[in-house]
């Protein structure tokens, strides 16, 4: 073949890669392009649709692009989760999901989709310990040491609520019922709001609660905050020491609201929601918000989250079959 043959046939195919590398690169760039959605498997108006609606109109202000939250409610979340996990993988529909997410797989014989293979984590907005709380009006214990030596000499005289059967409300304080010997009954409640107002009447003797739902009682004296699950004691409780510090290990993973995208969502377009939702989470306003809710803030590293998300479903599945919890 002649040289000039040879740059005749290079010539064009030249031209051919750098328009792919062109068409490429505006691809990324011209992301967003249409509206985001952000989808919450919640109601109107709760703390989950808050919290996502707060993170939706500081991203759409950083992005300059609109970012439309869509409420979709119904079987305990599955509803919304599989809806994200069979939309199209191109950075337009987020799911805002707790822990629920993974726990689902373990509480289910059959979900529509795979909690680990259909996402990708993006990263926590925000994460909590859960605090085990007593109420003042039926126990007069001030230390998990205390209230376990006074529900040994009893026969099943406490018991303990939670906001239904499977929450992780429910799974930390079985877990803690049976490493604690503290001989508890389960008494489940439709929600927080019922099994707060159970705990400050003396109805029940012990949660495993969020702060957002026990601080005002906590306030006033009628509850009393004896321990926390996490890794270390938490900022808005500094007197209240972890379980794992107590000696009961196994309850060092935090509940959390994360953003999760389908799985194979370009890897660029993951990064920078990454990067955008990072830097809403730094704005002090916003800190402060979820601050005042109970809540720390978020903002996890996107492949260190994916690992917690791993270990949170290992833990959470274990934690069910021992309480021998189904909702099928």
């Amino acid at each position: 073949m002649t040289i000039t043959r040879r740059k005749t046939l290079l010539v064009p195919l030249c031209f051919a890669a750098c328009a792919a590398l062109v068409s490429g690169s505006a691809f990324a760039q011209a992301y967003p392009s249409k509206p985001i959605r952000m989808i919450v498997p919640t109601t109107a108006g709760g703390g989950n649709d808050y919290i996502t609606r707060t993170v939706a109109k500081k991203l759409e202000e950083l992005l300059n692009w609109q970012i439309v939250v869509e409420n979709k409610v119904g079987a305990s979340g599955i509803i919304a989760t599989d809806y994200v996990a069979k939309a199209a993988p191109d950075g337009y529909t987020i799911l805002f999901n707790g822990p629920l997410l993974v726990q689902a797989a373990g509480l289910y014989n059959k979900l529509p989709y795979d909690p680990l293979k259909d996402f990708t984590p993006l990263t926590d907005i925000i994460r909590t310990p859960l605090w085990f709380a007593v109420s003042t009006a039926r126990v007069q214990a001030k230390s998990l040491k205390e209230f376990s030596e006074l529900a040994k000499a009893k026969t099943r005289d406490d018991s303990y609520g939670s906001i239904g059967p499977g929450s992780s409300h429910h799974l930390y304080a079985n877990n803690l019922n049976e490493a604690a010997a503290l001989n508890m009954i389960h008494v489940p409640y439709k929600g927080g709001a019922p099994a707060v107002l159970a705990l400050v009447s003396g109805e029940i003797s012990a949660v495993m609660l969020d702060l957002v739902s026990l601080k005002p009682y906590v306030a006033n004296g009628k509850v009393r905050l004896l321990a926390s699950t996490g890794t270390k004691r938490s900022a808005l409780t500094p007197d209240v020491p972890t379980l794992s510090e107590l000696g009961y290990p196994g309850f060092e993973s935090y509940g959390w609201g994360a953003m999760f995208l389908p799985s194979k969502t370009p890897p660029d377009i993951v990064q920078r929601l990454e990067t955008e939702i990072g830097k809403v989470l730094l704005q002090p306003d916003v800190i402060a918000k979820f601050k005042d809710m109970g809540f720390e803030i978020g903002g996890t590293p996107q492949a260190q989250f994916a690992t917690q998300v791993v270990g949170d479903h290992d833990r959470w599945t274990r934690l069910i079959k021992k309480a021998g919890v189904t909702l099928d």
